[in-house]
């Protein structure tokens, strides 16, 4: 993971937390860590008297995520929740990202899951890869051929598998989940329940990794 700048494409404002070990330790050491959110956020609003401000809550909390983990740049596509679709638009846009950021390694979703933004961000993902290294679509830019590929979750059995030790920096992860108010609900956790585990973690240290 020495890279010099990796995207992450995630569905939702949330979804990068995943990685958020590996995500710290690079960023840590020197790596520019880019996210891309496919969507709004607008359909995670757990009570209806959130609705009308759900997508504004979501965005402030991914600004306190990117603090924490040291994610230097965010994206949002503000593609409704739920609405994320395969098209050319969307495609050129992610295509037109890599060939601008161009990084070193893509992290994104794996192809199974059970939830439509999730599927979709990972066909749109690794298209966008994949044609972002073509001589095609010159108004979108130069060639990119990003040479490393991870999935972050959502992977099918008998991949072969990269492992990052993340205990060091373990509670990096609930830190940032404790980030996202709005989800709490969602995450069936509560502030108390994530301090308790903050304080497990730097107390214990119990083995954590990640795997893509």
């Amino acid at each position: 993971m020495n890279y010099k700048k990796v995207i992450i494409f995630g569905a939702h404002p949330d979804d990068e937390i995943t990685m958020a070990g590996t995500i710290f330790k690079m960023s840590n050491s020197g790596t520019n860590v880019v996210v891309i959110t496919m969507t709004n956020g607008c359909e995670g609003y757990p009570d209806i008297k959130m609705k009308k401000r759900i997508v504004e809550m979501r965005k402030k909390e991914a600004e306190e995520c990117d603090k924490i983990l040291g994610i230097s740049k965010r994206i949002f596509l503000d593609i409704p929740d739920m609405g994320l679709v395969n098209d050319k638009e969307t495609l050129k846009r992610c295509i037109k990202i890599i060939r601008d950021e161009k990084p070193d390694a893509i992290f994104t979703h794996g192809p199974v899951d059970n939830h439509r933004d999730h599927i979709n961000t990972h066909f749109i993902s690794v298209e966008a890869r994949w044609h972002a290294g073509e001589p095609v679509s010159a108004e979108l830019g130069s060639p990119w051929h990003t040479p490393h590929l991870y999935y972050y979750k959502g992977v099918i059995e008998g991949l072969p598998s990269v492992i990052i030790d993340v205990t060091d920096v373990a509670e990096k992860k609930y830190e940032a989940l404790m980030s996202q108010v709005s989800q709490f609900t969602v995450f069936r956790k509560s502030k108390d329940e994530f301090l308790k585990e903050i304080e497990f973690i730097k107390k214990n240290r119990p083995k954590r990794i990640e795997q893509f």
